[in-house]
């Protein structure tokens, strides 16, 4: 294990996220995400092997698994604390297709076998080498797997940032002295979060949690539109697109096209409303997809992304005239 990936195990121990509290957390983003697919998408669950890597305290893949009963989710983390939590969790709320697993994703295991979906929500950009850590995960997923990644975004983070900086420097030469940097948070009254944090927690043990993942985490990547496409060339995957994002209080689904689908989805992001001209159109229906994406980067700043990425033979399962498809990058055209 190398130093980083030892310190974040570390840390994560410690500090359990989302909750350290194993009863009552009711936290459906995941749920919500897979079931929107599942809709928008000919993708049935039913018996499908559903890896879920870097689980954390299991509280929304507890909810998805509850949902998708005739699934079988295996879930890995690298710390054992909050798999102990987890497996609680799971067990108080009766869901039994779960495996908990201690695992490495930066090392290669393959004895977790082969997965026709993999989610990884929130863990890639914590990683020593994320494309290394993503190269990894891709190797257990089946030809025509499916993959649900969240990662941070790189020009919405600047204010997040910015107070993390405020911290790191207050906290002096021991910056991994997490009890103080979280009094530090607290007193310079930086306890509100963004959108993905936000989860309304009223104990104070997981509002620690949170402010430790958001503020004192000691490794993190952010990714813009390019940094994205590099992750992809190395994944070993076919094909992506962005799902969604996270924009400060908010999220919403993702789309390049200028005037949505009839039927898209209420807070669907796209562009209409910043080129509003005829000029501003035209001039970005002339751009080609992966500068629509660049474009779309700068003009609403992301704090994350929700991408779903896949293997060639999964394109079966996309609407030829839907939104996935209609947003998909090759990995081999970038």
């Amino acid at each position: 294990m190398d130093d980083v990936t030892r310190q974040v195990s570390e840390m994560y121990a410690k500090f359990p996220y989302p909750s350290p509290q194993g009863r009552g957390r009711k936290l459906k983003e995941l749920y919500n995400l897979l079931k929107l697919f599942s809709l928008e998408n000919r993708f049935d669950f039913s018996g499908k092997r559903v890896l879920d890597a870097g689980t954390g305290t299991g509280h929304r893949l507890i909810e998805a698994a509850r949902a998708f009963k005739q699934a079988h989710f295996v879930a890995v983390d690298i710390s054992e604390p909050p798999l102990v939590i987890a497996r609680q969790a799971a067990a108080h709320e009766g869901v039994q297709n779960i495996d908990f697993r201690l695992c490495n994703i930066m090392e290669d295991d393959q004895t977790l076998g082969t997965f026709d979906v993999i989610l990884s929500m929130g863990v890639i950009h914590h990683l020593s080498n994320p494309a290394r850590g993503l190269r990894t995960l891709i190797r257990n997923l089946s030809d025509d797997g499916i993959v649900f990644l969240y990662i941070y975004g790189k020009h919405g983070a600047r204010e997040r940032m910015r107070r993390k900086q405020v911290v790191s420097l207050l906290n002096g030469k021991n910056r991994q002295d997490f009890d103080q940097g979280i009094r530090l948070v607290k007193e310079l009254g930086f306890g509100s979060f963004d959108y993905g944090w936000n989860l309304n927690f009223d104990d104070e043990e997981s509002r620690d949690a949170l402010i430790v993942d958001s503020y004192l985490n000691i490794n993190e990547t952010l990714f813009d539109a390019d940094g994205l496409f590099d992750l992809m060339r190395e994944s070993g995957l076919d094909g992506f697109s962005i799902y969604g994002l996270t924009l400060e209080k908010r999220g919403g689904l993702f789309d390049t096209r200028y005037a949505p689908a009839e039927g898209a989805v209420a807070g669907t992001i796209n562009v209409a409303s910043h080129l509003q001209s005829p000029l501003l159109q035209e001039s970005y229906e002339h751009l080609s997809l992966a500068d629509k994406y660049r474009l779309m980067d700068v003009l609403f700043e992301p704090n994350g992304y929700t991408l779903v990425g896949f293997k060639a033979n999964a394109t079966r399962y996309f609407k030829p005239e839907g939104r996935i498809m209609a947003n998909a990058l090759m990995v081999a055209d970038l």
